[in-house]
């Protein structure tokens, strides 16, 4: 097969829906990263606030966990309270 019958092939309709895919699915992980300009060097950069990053992150933990822990456990805690009970309720 020729190299122009390959790229005469590759401009189908299908190949034109899986490029406009591929540019959408670049186009949002470009978003995701954030910006990428480079930040002026004249500018000191500033220290790090490890107490307020603890308290944000500590925040996030005291809520995660025990949901999680709840969401991941309910079926052991439903089988106890509805061990041999299944017709009752």
């Amino acid at each position: 097969m020729s190299a122009a019958a390959i790229a005469s092939r590759a401009q189908g309709p299908l190949s034109g829906a899986l490029r406009q895919a591929l540019k959408g699915l670049r186009q949002s992980t470009r978003i995701v990263e954030g910006p990428t300009e480079a930040y002026p060097a004249t500018m000191a950069s500033q220290k790090a606030d490890w107490g307020r990053i603890f308290r944000a992150r500590a925040g996030v933990a005291a809520v995660y966990f025990p949901a999680m822990g709840t969401f991941l456990t309910w079926p052991m805690i439903s089988s106890y309270f509805l061990d041999g009970h299944m017709g009752q309720f």
